[in-house]
Order: structure tokens, then C-alpha cells, then sequence
């Protein structure tokens, strides 16, 4: 607009200019008043362009404007798709590393069952095989209805003996289950048929830890009922019941770790370890739960939360694992 009235002002002053120097005719003014008409029709016609384009241009400012708030809110939505696909990976590798835990302990448990399975069936054969040897020498050599007789009550009650000696091996507690509490006293598993209790602790000073790492407490100081490994540092319910578990850890000065109680792949309790600024730390974690027969039970490292130092056990101060059944 102001350089539309520029432009006028100027066509006015050079329209009157001439007058007063005396050089105007009709002619002329006709002339002038032409181009004068024909100067303001281009002026409107570019200010009608001119407004074309703002128009153009306010058209383009609304469509950036509209395309900008989309992709905000599209990045907001892809950004919390993001957030729930981290969480299910943390579960996912959380529920792999319990998966791949309890796969190796049964695997564990299975080839030492084969074994067991193998030697049983073995000794089995070797008894029956004595008794068969022992049944055809004593028909060899009998040579009357009286010592057939005898032998006859010699072959039973050596079949009765061979037949208790298998039941009792059967009934026997598996190689693996056997352990000793300290270097020549064994476990009292006898006097408490329906008993089972348990306390280990680690006996090495420094332990290396990583994620999802299960702790093996390998020193067993009371092994009631023969139902916890030392190997796998796992605890094995021999009967549905509620039990007591308590998991006692250690650490760095200036470290910590991040520890779980887990039933089979559920965590029932939770333990945070503060090694402290200076001096090494430990702290206690408790958990009271129902647990069904042949459940497995064992402490690890949390499987995804990273953790600081090494786990530390000494005679004065020990990092240890303990459980007993309630009722």
C-alpha cells in the first residue's frame, strides 16, 4: 500500500508540473489521464497478485503447520511403542534366563538320574544272577528227597533276602541326593523322615557375578533330607508345604548387587546390596512361601539390572543360603 501511494503522488506531481510552467494542452492531459489510468490498472493488478501469493503463502504456512503437529504426535505414539517393546524385552530375556536356568538343572538332575538308573539295574542283575548260579548248584548236588528238600528252603530264603536287598536299593536315595554336612559327618536324614532343612554358605572369598547368574552356596553345614545341591545351588521341595527361605550376601566397599529368591521361574523375593563407601557390606532377605513337591528353589543375580563389585564371603562375615519347612 505505500508504495502504491508513492507511485501516485509521484503521476501527480509530474501531471501538475507541466501546468505550472505553462506546457499543458488538452492533448497532453488526455494523455497523461490515459497513462495515469493505465499505470493504476497495472498498480491494482499486482497488488491482486500480490495478495494471491500472501493468500498462497498462508495456505502453505497452515499445511506445514498441520503436517508438523501429525508427526509430533506420530513421534509421541512411536515413541511409546518403543517405551512397551523395551519392556517386553526386559521380560523376555528376564523369563530366558529362568527358562535356560531350570532347563540346565533338569538336565543336571536327568543325567544323574540315567546314572543312578544304570548302576541300580546293574547291581540288580548281578543278585539275581548269584541267585540263579546259587539255585543250579544246589540242584547239582542233591541227591535225596531230604536234602531236596533243604535246598528247596535254602533257594526261598535266599530269594527273600535277594528280593529285600533290591527293594531297599530301590527305595534308596539317589548318588546325587547324597552329600556330607563338613568332611566326615553325613547327613541325618534318617531321624527325620518327613524333615527338610538346609543352610549352605560360599566358601570362596571373591566371586565373580553377571546377570541372571544363580549363586552356588557350596559349603553345607545342615542337610536335613538330603534336598539341597550344592552343584546347582538349588533347593529341591521333597513335599508341598510352607517353607522359610533366608539369603544372607556381601559385597564390595562401593559396590552392589541386585539379588532374587526364585521358585522354579517365579520371584518371590527381592534383595538389594549396598556395599557402602568404604567398607564391605551385607544384608538379609526373607520370604515365607507355600511351595508345591519337587518345586526348585535357588538365589540368583538379577537377570537385566547390572551390578557393581563382586560378591564377597569370609568365616568371619559369610554370604550364605538357608530354608526349612514350616509346615
Amino acid at each position: 500500500m505505500a508504495t502504491l501511494k508513492t507511485i501516485a503522488l509521484v503521476v501527480v506531481l509530474i501531471h501538475f508540473v507541466p501546468d505550472v510552467y505553462g506546457l499543458s494542452s488538452d492533448d497532453t492531459c488526455r494523455e497523461r489521464l490515459d497513462n495515469l489510468e493505465k499505470l493504476l490498472a497495472n498498480l491494482n493488478e499486482k497488488f491482486e497478485n500480490h495478495q494471491t501469493e500472501n493468500t498462497k503463502v498462508d495456505a502453505m504456512f497452515r499445511i506445514i503447520q498441520d503436517e508438523n503437529s501429525y508427526l509430533k504426535s506420530r513421534l509421541k505414539s512411536l515413541e511409546e511403542i518403543v517405551l512397551t517393546s523395551n519392556r517386553r524385552t526386559e521380560k523376555l530375556e528376564a523369563k530366558i534366563a529362568d527358562l535356560e536356568s531350570s532347563n540346565w538343572f533338569l538336565k543336571s538332575r536327568l543325567t544323574t538320574e540315567k546314572t543312578n538308573y544304570r548302576v541300580n539295574k546293574k547291581y540288580s542283575s548281578t543278585l539275581l544272577g548269584n541267585l540263579k548260579t546259587d539255585e543250579s548248584r544246589k540242584e547239582n548236588t542233591t541227591t535225596g528227597p531230604a536234602l531236596a528238600q533243604g535246598n528247596e528252603m535254602e533257594v526261598l530264603r535266599k530269594t527273600a533276602l535277594v528280593k529285600r536287598k533290591i527293594n531297599q536299593l530301590e527305595n534308596k536315595p539317589s548318588a546325587s541326593n547324597e552329600k556330607r554336612l563338613l568332611t566326615g559327618i553325613h547327613s541325618t536324614s534318617t531321624p527325620f523322615p518327613h524333615g527338610a532343612a538346609f543352610s549352605a554358605y560360599v566358601s570362596v572369598s571373591t566371586t565373580g557375578l553377571s546377570n541372571g547368574f544363580t549363586i552356588h552356596f557350596d559349603t553345607i553345614i545342615t542337610n536335613i533330607g538330603n534336598h539341597y545341591n550344592k552343584h546347582t545351588g538349588a533347593f529341591t521341595a521333597p513335599q508341598h508345604g510352607v517353607y522359610v527361605f533366608t539369603w544372607n550376601l556381601y559385597c564390595d566397599a562401593g559396590g552392589y548387587i541386585h539379588s532374587q529368591l526364585v521358585v522354579n521361574s517365579n520371584v518371590v523375593g527381592a534383595l538389594f546390596t549396598d556395599g557402602g563407601a568404604n567398607d564391605i557390606r551385607g544384608s538379609t532377605g526373607i520370604v515365607v512361601v507355600e511351595v508345591n513337591q519337587s518345586d526348585v528353589v535357588f538365589v540368583r543375580t538379577h537377570p537385566t539390572h547390572s551390578h557393581g563389585g563382586n560378591l564377597r564371603s569370609n568365616p568371619n562375615w559369610r554370604s550364605s543360603f538357608n530354608g526349612w519347612k514350616l509346615y
